[in-house]
């Protein structure tokens, strides 16, 4: 499995370019606010990283991909944190008019981070046991094949919520469960954690975003002094 991660996350990151090329890539200068190009920046770090670490396991270059992994440290919390600005931005831009979707995707942005928070965390706490380490840390880009497909869907098939929403879902789901297959042998757990976590976050999207205390926690964020 370790061998292989390296070419899953090439595969992320190519989709990723498919993905944003003509909704962010080759409009650029039409995007005015500096954590959305930020954002952009530390995701594409992230991926980077991933392919370079998963490259030095392949490679046995183990001290090298530790050093190289103290990134990180400094990467991870900054990508919570422009996800944070950004979607704190648009919230500010809609000035109050928040209709379904845009309480949707509200929610569906936690959702998402809370998930990379928790496959980052637990990773980070079993960096000593690299079989561990290495499960979490094939989960975190799971919590962007999200919105990287959601546009692929959108954009180039005209598929959207809430049909594209089951069918990225679907896919992480999917995965996870090949994963859990492929470990069915072995004493780690970490893919079955993250695919409970998975499904604690995503069923609640087809409904929070209806709920009637849901908008009292938007405005609430909305106040915060974030962007």
């Amino acid at each position: 499995m370790a061998r292989n991660a390296v070419f899953f996350f090439i595969a992320f990151l190519l989709a990723t370019f498919i993905a944003f090329w003509p909704t962010y890539l080759t409009r650029m200068e039409a995007v005015s606010t500096w954590p959305v190009h930020a954002h952009g920046a530390l995701m594409l770090g992230w991926c980077l990283l991933l392919i370079a670490q998963a490259w030095l396991i392949r490679d046995r270059r183990g001290p090298l991909h530790r050093r190289l992994g103290k990134l990180s440290f400094v990467l991870a919390p900054l990508i919570v944190i422009s996800s944070m600005m950004v979607e704190h931005g648009s919230l500010v831009r809609a000035a109050g008019k928040y209709d379904a979707e845009t309480m949707y995707f509200a929610y569906l942005i936690v959702a998402l981070l809370a998930v990379f928070i928790l496959a980052y965390a637990l990773a980070i706490f079993h960096r000593r046991t690299p079989a561990l380490h290495m499960r979490y840390m094939i989960c975190t880009p799971l919590t962007m094949l999200d919105p990287v497909f959601a546009r692929i869907f959108d954009v180039r098939f005209g598929i959207s919520y809430p049909t594209g929403q089951i069918m990225t879902f679907a896919m992480i789901d999917a995965i996870l469960l090949w994963l859990c297959y492929l470990d069915r042998n072995t004493p780690y757990r970490a893919f079955h954690r993250i695919l409970a976590a998975f499904l604690v976050v995503q069923v609640p999207t087809f409904f929070v975003y209806k709920t009637a205390w849901w908008p009292g926690i938007v405005s609430w964020f909305v106040g915060l002094p974030i962007s």
